[in-house]
């Protein structure tokens, strides 16, 4: 993989090479849910986040996706907290923190992910929960499933089209959440809302509410949902 130009390697670090400043844009949700970590002066966190690079007059050049879906660990030189913000016009307001880098600052502190079963569990743990970028654009979502597992050194043996169908379940109709997003016009591949992936029964039908963990809600949901696809149980809950 060729390292970008705004990145220098140097021994297993990765250093900011640019003459303005690098920021990332953590989601505060990650640290809520330990997808992101703070360790002293560095922070462990999952590589799928937004970033952007201001010039040295603080002008930024867009934002942009940071992709290395695995755990590794970064040292900022400086950590702020922003509320309620919109990085773009289709992601939700949010909280964040913005990791902020000098030239000669570590973007990765080690290049080196470590082989551990629990980094891969976290990030799908991540995933599932709905919790994702959606800079992310849809088409390219179900690459990040084996793409995890082989920076972990593993695989998952399985075949990625199941992965296409989890994605394509959990990724819906903004201003519906009952359609799924495939089922959209599609124009623009980042105008998605995930959900998790227990809350997806609920806005299929009562008969899949009955598979769901959280049974009474998904059923209640399911029932008032005009647009839900019909079965027969529809008759045991409702008058």
């Amino acid at each position: 993989m060729a390292i970008p130009s705004f990145l220098k390697k140097e021994g297993d670090k990765l250093l900011f090479n640019g003459e303005g400043q690098f920021i990332f844009y953590v989601p505060e949700i990650y640290f809520n849910r330990s997808y992101a970590v703070s360790i002293g002066d560095m922070v462990s966190l999952i590589g799928v986040l937004d970033y952007t690079i201001l010039d040295k007059n603080g002008k930024n050049n867009g934002l942009h996706l940071f992709r290395f879906p695995a755990v590794f660990i970064t040292r900022p030189i400086e950590m702020e907290k922003i509320k309620d913000v919109n990085l773009t016009k289709y992601t939700p307001r949010q909280d964040y923190r913005l990791l902020k880098y000098n030239k000669g600052d570590e973007i990765m502190v080690s290049t080196k992910v470590p082989e551990l079963v629990d980094n891969a569990e976290l990030f799908y743990q991540m995933f599932t929960s709905g919790k994702i970028p959606t800079t992310i654009p849809y088409n390219k979502l179900h690459e990040y499933f084996p793409e995890n597992m082989k920076l972990g050194g593993k695989s998952y043996g399985v075949n990625i089209q199941l992965f296409g169908m989890i994605v394509s379940e959990m990724c819906r109709d903004p201003k519906d959440l009952t359609r799924l997003f495939r089922h959209t016009d599609m124009k623009n591949m980042t105008a998605y809302q995930p959900i998790s992936i227990k809350d997806v029964p609920k806005q299929t039908s009562p008969f899949a509410a009955v598979t769901s963990e959280n049974w009474n809600e998904s059923m209640i949901n399911a029932i008032i949902n005009k647009d839900a696809a019909y079965s027969p149980m529809e008759s045991l809950f409702v008058d």
